[in-house]
């Protein structure tokens, strides 16, 4: 399985009006199979179009996403694959989407509504036979981290959003943080070789280890 990060994400703000995430993307690529991992929001739906212009691709050529939580800054553009099964948490399923409000929520249904196809997991689930599930539910209660077995960047640990960025990284590392979350972020460090942050650039692990 190639891994090829098509965006980084970050958080853009505002202050004291708004502040706005977009995820990081990913193209995973197992023979037929095209995985986009968190295919991202509106604000960043022009760039991933670029990107998979570049790389000769369509949105039909998308077979599957995979989703860390469904939220909307990473799930927003999963309604330009018509032809991708939507994978992520069967806790997904336990909202009740209209209480988000009378614009997000009909956002979500939205979401929803333009699936063809959607497959849900569970903690220990492996996806694909190479994308290992553990559900972290810190952030939200459908919310999963993965760890994935890559040709080109080894073993490659997605966070979602129990970790966003590189400051809240570097605090658990240095021990400033020591609750569950932060232990098993370091658990999965010693274990992995590359970290995606969906809101950050990325980091090499090799000197944390």
């Amino acid at each position: 399985m190639k891994m090829d990060i098509l965006l980084e994400g970050g958080i853009i703000s505002v202050p004291s009006r708004a502040k706005a995430t977009f995820s990081t993307i990913v193209l995973l690529e197992d023979g037929d199979r095209k995985i986009l991992i968190e295919p991202g929001d509106y604000v960043t739906h022009s760039i991933l179009e670029e990107e998979l212009k570049k790389r000769n691709l369509k949105t039909e050529d998308i077979t599957d996403i995979v989703l860390t939580h469904f939220h909307l800054d990473h799930v927003y553009n999963s309604i330009f694959f018509k032809n991708a099964t939507v994978h992520l948490h069967e806790n997904f399923l336990k909202k009740n989407y209209e209480k988000f409000g009378m614009i997000v929520g009909k956002q979500y249904k939205m979401i929803i509504d333009s699936w063809n196809a959607f497959q849900t997991f569970k903690d220990g689930d492996i996806l694909f036979d190479k994308i290992n599930v553990y559900h972290t539910p810190w952030h939200s209660k459908e919310h999963c981290s993965f760890v994935v077995d890559t040709e080109n960047m080894g073993k490659v640990f997605f966070a979602g959003d129990i970790v966003m960025t590189r400051v809240e990284f570097y605090d658990i590392m240095r021990m400033l943080r020591d609750d569950d979350c932060a232990r098993f972020v370091r658990e999965m460090v010693n274990k992995c070789d590359y970290l995606v942050l969906t809101h950050d650039s990325g980091v090499f692990l090799e000197n944390w280890r």
